[in-house]
């Protein structure tokens, strides 16, 4: 390796470990309250399987939009503009707070009269909805902490939001466990438990992530308030929204898995349901490598050094592959231990979760390849043809055949199969236009 591809993957490296222990600490908040839930039954897990999937289209529009504002930050940082970095972070403190107060305040208004319509088993709808009524207060609190970390993730201080998930995390467990089954002289709430621990557990963080934000010299808030106008706002907007409709319309396809699944007998939903965190955690585990590219690319060309790209974006795409085929590896061994993982599942739970094991084993092969493409192309300006191919792939092509397969009663393979065909169809597009943006920045001007 040379002494310049050394030099690339150790500066990913500095950034994507922290992105990575982030990710996993995240996704394992989903996997905590999965796991305490567990025995409750399998009406409490369909229940929280069916909240997850509402909670994570609006969690991913967070997502989005703080994603977006990170690479503007990102940029803003590369050239050492103290206004811009404050004006960047103020902004996306506006637009994510302003719709997320928009869709919790939808989401309490609306939340009884959905879940009937989309799932059929009234007492895995009223978990459900139990669970939701607490996690819209969450929300709020959530969408300030997108920011601040995107924040710190575009200036390269990837530690600052770890060490706040490391706060987070153990009290989310301690508070959840208590409340749900009613410990220390806490109330026993049941699924609404996990809620109301997870809401507790990220006020504390945000509290965390503001005070770290307080103690940085290149920002200023009382400044950018006085220097906000609308028309960079309104520029804000338009350079994040096609990376945001991108978030978007990968989250709410995923609930609308979700949905598709919840028609399933329970025992085959309570399935998907409890391997789909840990499928997440290890997608996000290795997509950090993908965001510190996104991140270290975005400030390359902040620096106005775009012909150092193509060889940092080869060199990350070598080690990505790795990482996805260390993951399919470990997902072996979770197949293995799910009966030690989940003890007291109905035999006919563990059945299905025997049935998609080789699929979830080889989803993380071509979803990591194409998430290190997908950040690539949005850091170099190509959000537009990102979303394009995921909207075809997902929309066009995968919840189609989904539907199909559950309208047909299809096997439980070919209907959660659909998830693997949408990730190998992206594989050709994604490999396609990102070597086609390489070459072109390859040539001279």
């Amino acid at each position: 390796m040379s002494l310049v591809a050394k030099d690339n993957v150790t500066k990913n490296v500095s950034l994507a470990w922290p992105l990575a222990l982030n990710s996993l600490l995240v996704q394992s908040m989903v996997l905590v309250d999965v796991m305490l839930v567990a025995g409750l039954g399998e009406v409490s897990v369909a229940g929280l399987g069916l909240a997850s999937a509402i909670l994570a289209l609006l969690i991913g529009t967070q997502y989005a939009l703080a994603n977006g504002t990170q690479l503007i930050l990102a940029r803003a940082f590369g050239a050492e503009d103290g206004r811009k970095i404050a004006n960047s972070l103020f902004i996306g403190w506006i637009i994510n707070l302003g719709l997320t107060l928009l869709t919790s305040f939808s989401l309490i208004l609306s939340i009884d009269i959905l879940l009937p319509i989309l799932v059929d088993d009234l007492l895995v709808a009223e978990q459900a909805s139990s669970y939701l009524h607490v996690s819209a207060f969450m929300l709020l609190a959530s969408s300030c902490a997108q920011v601040m970390i995107a924040f710190f993730n575009g200036s390269g201080k990837t530690r600052l939001p770890l060490y706040g998930y490391g706060i987070e995390i153990p009290i989310n467990i301690l508070l959840s466990w208590s409340l749900i089954y009613g410990h220390y002289g806490l109330p026993e709430m049941g699924l609404q438990g996990a809620a109301v621990g997870s809401l507790v557990a990220v006020l504390i963080r945000v509290l965390y992530l503001s005070w770290q934000l307080g103690r940085q010299a290149n920002v200023s808030i009382k400044f950018a308030k006085q220097d906000i106008k609308a028309q960079q706002i309104w520029r804000h907007l338009v350079e994040i929204s096609p990376i945001a409709a991108n978030f978007i319309t990968l989250a709410s396809g995923v609930m609308l898995h979700q949905i598709l699944f919840a028609q399933l007998d329970i025992y085959s939903f309570a399935a998907i349901t409890l391997v789909m965190p840990w499928m997440q955690m290890g997608a996000q585990f290795v997509t950090s490598w993908a965001l510190a590219t996104s991140i270290n690319i975005s400030q390359l060309r902040g620096q106005n050094q775009p012909h150092l790209i193509p060889g940092f974006v080869r060199d990350a795409v070598r080690i990505i592959l790795l990482l996805g085929m260390l993951l399919c590896g470990i997902f072996i061994a979770f197949g293995e231990s799910l009966g030690w993982i989940y003890p007291n599942l109905a035999p006919a739970t563990l059945r299905a979760l025997e049935v998609i094991a080789p699929i979830y084993i080889l989803i993380p092969l071509v979803r990591t390849y194409n998430g290190l493409c997908g950040h690539s192309l949005r850091a170099l300006g190509h959000s537009v043809t990102v979303l394009q191919i995921h909207f075809v792939t997902q929309w066009i092509i995968g919840l189609p055949y989904l539907a199909l397969m559950v309208y047909w009663q299809a096997p439980l393979w070919a209907i959660f199969g659909s998830i693997l065909l949408e990730e190998c169809l992206k594989v050709y597009f994604f490999r396609k236009h990102l070597q086609r943006e390489l070459m072109s920045l390859c040539k001279p001007a």
